[in-house]
């Protein structure tokens, strides 16, 4: 149970970026196929998208001092703000006025930033967390993983922990 507790930034940043990508998808297969329910399956993602986006920023391991994590930070509260000013406003419009927004050019457009947003804070988290490897690197038949949130080999159980580290002695010619 502690292996989730120090990790769960890592195991609740994967539903905003799921959520938050088939939210914007499920609206755009609404259209195309001209499917109301959708739009309806699109703001539920969107919700909950945000609910998780809310939680990855406040479990987001603020003591880890990464090179690189300001710049996470930053675009993983600037996708936090603008998911809660979606999620407000298109289920303002669907409580108040009984319609819904989803099909809208300017809401669409707007969704798309923020899966754009999601997405590259995404890459940045998995570029603080995942080495680069150069091909051949491993032994046959191991993966690869990272050495978790800023942490030297054989230190704690981050995310990626149980992969020893590369040796120049292991990499395969």
């Amino acid at each position: 149970m502690s292996y989730l507790w120090d990790n769960k930034h890592f195991i609740i940043t994967h539903f905003p970026i799921v959520l938050l990508l088939v939210s914007f998808l499920f609206d755009l297969a609404a259209l195309i196929w001209k499917k109301k329910d959708w739009h309806t399956a699109a703001l539920v993602c969107l919700v909950v998208g945000t609910l998780c986006t809310i939680a990855a920023v406040l479990t987001g391991p603020r003591m880890m001092r990464n090179e690189g994590v300001e710049t996470h930070e930053l675009y993983g509260t600037m996708t936090m703000y603008l998911a809660i000013a979606l999620s407000v406003v298109r289920l303002g419009i669907v409580l108040w006025k009984k319609r819904d927004i989803g099909r809208n050019p300017i809401y669409l457009i707007v969704a798309l930033v923020a899966v754009v947003l999601v997405m590259y804070t995404a890459h940045l988290g998995g570029k603080m967390v995942h080495r680069s490897f150069e091909p051949g690197q491993f032994p046959q038949g191991m993966t690869g993983g990272g050495q978790g949130q800023g942490q030297m080999p054989g230190q704690g159980d981050g995310q990626g922990q149980g992969f020893p580290a590369p040796s120049a002695s292991s990499a395969t010619p």
